[in-house]
């Protein structure tokens, strides 16, 4: 019978994971059940870095970006040879985890659920690349933060008749450059490795507006190699720059902080049917589970 519940945040922070923890910890309570934070991802679960939570442990973190449990990219997870004596020692502390991350996160989870820790996993990371949910918590923020520094920029791009190279994060998926660019105007976007630079070039030419950013996902190309061969080829002076972690720094948005709250509580209420090996998204504005083993394949 689940009587404990652990949290921990794992991978890259986004902004929402607090608002996450605040919804398990609220709904565990009023659930009776005792949740535990684990500090610094699944290094603190092995390491023992587990506290009581409680109503006091939550107030004021709704609002703050980051994960106040810390996080931790723990990549020897992948290669780490579980003992059965190890998850036998975790489960004293508790009886069920609740994995807030990424796909890397996801990865995690399976093993000790396989290993049987019984696991639930819910989507924080910015980059909206985990399969099976529409949205994952963090993204709109990021978004939101991508789409102010755009429309701030153009004055100064506005002035000087400049293009702009801009990188975003995303890792492997386009996504916030991609909606940062449905959101914006006077835009290119590259969201390929193999784009073409004459192509490009030609569409810069036709362009009649005074000014011009180019939207790109990161990992790409080299945005500094990039911009010194169009200035070469254009004439026009180019500009490069990475907006960075202030993508995952940004306040959460309404958005985020409704879906965590959704996703939290939802959480708890597959571990009141003791239903584990979870993984909770949104689809058409519903909250949904799959099998994590099975967004794993995907």
């Amino acid at each position: 019978m689940i009587k404990k519940i652990g949290i921990l945040t794992s991978g890259g922070d986004s902004p929402g994971m607090n608002a996450v923890i605040r919804s398990i910890v609220i709904n565990s309570i009023k659930n009776n059940f005792k949740v535990y934070g684990i500090f610094y991802g699944y290094l603190g679960l092995f390491k023992n870095k587990i506290k009581h939570l409680k109503y006091k442990d939550i107030n004021n973190i709704i609002d703050k970006s980051g994960t106040f449990l810390g996080s931790s990219r723990f990549t020897k997870l992948k290669k780490y040879k579980i003992k059965k004596k190890e998850i036998i020692k975790i489960k004293r502390k508790i009886d069920i985890l609740i994995v807030i991350g990424g796909e890397g996160s996801y990865k995690g989870a399976l093993k000790l659920n396989n290993m049987g820790l019984p696991c639930i996993t819910i989507p924080g990371t910015i980059d909206n690349d985990v399969p099976g949910t529409d949205y994952t918590i963090g993204f709109s923020s990021a978004l939101e933060i991508i789409v102010q520094y755009i429309d701030n920029i153009k004055y100064t791009l506005l002035s000087h008749k400049r293009i702009l190279i801009l990188e975003v994060m995303g890792r492997k998926c386009n996504d916030l450059a991609i909606y940062s660019y449905i959101s914006s105007e006077n835009c290119f976007i590259i969201t390929k490795k193999n784009f073409n630079i004459n192509n490009l070039i030609k569409k810069i030419k036709k362009n009649k507006n005074k000014y011009l950013i180019i939207i790109i996902t990161e990992n790409i190309t080299n945005i500094k190699k990039l911009s010194i061969k169009i200035q070469k080829k254009t004439n026009i002076e180019t500009r490069f720059t990475s907006i960075g972690y202030i993508q995952r720094s940004w306040k959460p948005t309404a958005f985020d902080r409704i879906l965590a709250f959704k996703m939290g509580d939802y959480s708890i209420k597959l571990i009141k049917k003791n239903k584990t090996g979870k993984c909770i998204g949104i689809k058409k504005n519903k909250i949904i589970h799959y099998d994590i083993k099975n967004i794993i394949k995907k």
